[in-house]
């Protein structure tokens, strides 16, 4: 690896750091450009999210990169045309329309009936919306992240972007020209910049080290069940608004995703080590009761896996304290697929910008 001079070092095969690969080629076919991944890509979180679109935002901030993060999936994807999913209506149900309203990005959400919702839920018979809870219609998208991943993997590899699987970067330093990346067998990789995306790794890395400011990451738990009912082609996705909580129509796999919150944090990183808790269970329990009338479906199978958290949950895009040329993403905060191609962006016009200033200067 000692041999080339990459324009651009990408560590980490997520989604954040496939979409910084993918912009950066897009913008210049003749950069060389590596992604060096510790395991294979989309190990991470990026193999088990569900991929969901939403237009649901909490501040200007977070508008702003549903908005960049929108326009670069329907770039690739147009029509939603997913490798593993679809387009699809989305069902909000809440006691609180008002704070629903006021955190759509679209706007607006177009006033519907639960019997509108019933007519499509025939795969969720006991499924039942009470009289004091409103329903509004909007539209969104899911589609599994992993398939996203590996096709994102093939045209990079087709555009002639090297991926290095299995290979550890252990530091980074600034050599007397380049940045210089270490890897765990002790070869060398020099490149002209490099982004950092290792997604729920960042926290416990030495490469952290690297950020402006490290304070307030975390990792934490995430946790979909995936109920015994096969969805039928027209169903919804349904967003529980006030538990922040989906039941998706994995129609491709044939059952019901119900993704929730989980309140443990601090796990470690490593997948074989997550399980799925009595406190896990006890929560999507919970929840669960407020919507079925009788019976839920069963619960099949279930994902457990993690995310890194950012202080104020938004994921961000930092040039490095130490180096420069260095930026670090992360942050995803069970938000990447929707939030992380701008971060991605962010980071890859930044490091360009500053390369093009030094050019102008001399």
């Amino acid at each position: 690896m000692t041999d080339k001079i990459y324009d651009l070092a990408v560590i980490g095969a997520g989604i954040m750091g496939l979409s910084a690969a993918f912009i950066a080629a897009r913008d210049g076919p003749e950069k060389r450009i590596v992604i060096v991944e510790r395991d294979i890509a989309g190990s991470g979180t990026s193999g088990f999210a569900p991929g969901i679109q939403i237009n649901i935002c909490r501040n200007q901030k977070e508008r702003s990169l549903i908005d960049c993060g929108s326009e670069f999936w329907r770039g690739i994807y147009p029509d939603g045309q997913w490798p593993k999913g679809r387009d699809c209506d989305v069902f909000w149900l809440t006691r609180n329309p008002g704070e629903l309203a006021r955190q759509s990005s679209v706007g607006h959400l177009t006033p519907s009936t639960s019997f509108a919702l019933a007519e499509k839920l025939s795969s969720l018979p006991q499924f039942s919306v009470p009289a004091d809870v409103a329903v509004l219609l909007d539209r969104g998208s899911y589609c599994q992240v992993d398939s996203i991943v590996q096709d994102l993997t093939k045209r990079l590899r087709i555009e002639g972007v090297s991926v290095s699987e299995r290979t550890s970067i252990t530091s980074i330093r600034k050599g007397p020209r380049n940045i210089v990346l270490q890897t765990s067998d002790n070869s060398e990789l020099a490149t002209k910049r490099a982004i950092l995306a290792i997604g729920p790794w960042l926290p416990g890395s030495l490469l952290r080290r690297h950020l402006t400011d490290e304070s307030g990451l975390r990792v934490k738990k995430v946790v979909a069940l995936h109920l015994a009912a096969r969805p039928t082609p027209n169903c919804p996705m349904i967003g529980l608004f006030d538990d922040y909580a989906f039941l998706i129509p994995m129609i491709e796999q044939g059952y019901w995703l119900f993704s929730f919150t989980s309140q443990e944090w601090d796990v470690n990183p490593v997948s074989d080590e997550l399980r799925l808790s009595s406190d896990d269970l006890a929560r999507a329990t919970a929840i669960l009761a407020k919507w079925f009338s009788a019976e839920w479906p069963a619960v099949a199978s279930a994902r457990v896996f993690c995310d890194c958290y950012s202080a104020d949950g938004v994921p961000f895009s930092r040039p490095a304290k130490d180096i420069a040329g260095l930026c670090v993403i992360g942050g995803g905060s069970g938000n990447g697929f929707r939030f992380g191609p701008a971060c991605a962006e962010e980071a890859v016009r930044f490091l360009y910008a500053a390369d093009r200033h030094d050019v102008t200067a001399t």
